[in-house]
């Protein structure tokens, strides 16, 4: 992982949108993953059956619901597998409502714009698991052993329209970094307005930490 590269252990100390999404299926129900590897790998540890969406298509087992998240693979056999299992039932859950996927050549259609295909196409809605929603908001409690509203707890992020409503569900402190996409001007007509406003995560962290 990246993590490690920095010389950052990171084993069981990453929660991810694939995993907030897993944490809304039960183990034993058949789940159809239009999404990648780490979706996968989250619902089979969630001790679920991940389908993929070929499998689906070729098999007259119901699909308890589906998983959508960000790869490059969609296409119109997938986008009609996922939309058939919700025809028939399923729930549709995704990993987070991004519409865009930021690479070096510039923007990709992100999971939110899939997302959105899939709803369309199965006449439905899907519950967001990942930032700033109530599914990995819980996943971040149980894991850390808080409570909302916990004090002198913060959520570091670039996007207050992600991270920082990500603290105001957790209710914790937002610290903004000017490192990402918010630039200067934009900072101060944040909503929520951040707790913290360094120029990067070092700067942040001497600040917080005086």
């Amino acid at each position: 992982m990246k993590l490690e590269a920095f010389g950052i252990d990171s084993q069981d100390r990453v929660l991810t949108s694939a995993m907030a999404a897993a944490s809304l299926v039960d183990a034993g129900e058949r789940v159809l993953v239009c999404a990648g590897e780490g979706v996968v790998e989250a619902v089979a540890n969630r001790g679920a059956l991940p389908v993929s969406p070929e499998d689906a298509t070729s098999s007259n087992e119901p699909v308890d619901a589906v998983i959508v998240g960000f790869h490059r693979e969609f296409n119109f056999e997938r986008l009609a597998a996922s939309a058939s299992a919700l025809h028939f039932g399923a729930r549709l859950i995704s990993t987070n409502s991004d519409p865009t996927y930021p690479t070096p050549e510039g923007l990709l259609p992100g999971n939110g714009s899939l997302t959105a295909a899939v709803a369309s196409a199965g006449k439905t809605e899907a519950t967001i698991a990942g930032k700033p929603n109530g599914p990995i908001a819980d996943l971040v409690l149980s894991w850390l052993k808080l409570e909302r509203n916990s004090p002198g707890n913060i959520v570091v992020g670039d996007l207050p329209a992600t991270d920082g409503l990500l603290a105001a569900e957790l209710g914790f402190d937002f610290g903004l970094v000017l490192s990402g996409v918010t630039s200067v001007e934009e900072s101060t007509k944040c909503d929520p307005t951040p707790a913290f406003i360094a120029d990067d995560l070092w700067s942040l962290v001497e600040a917080t930490l005086g």
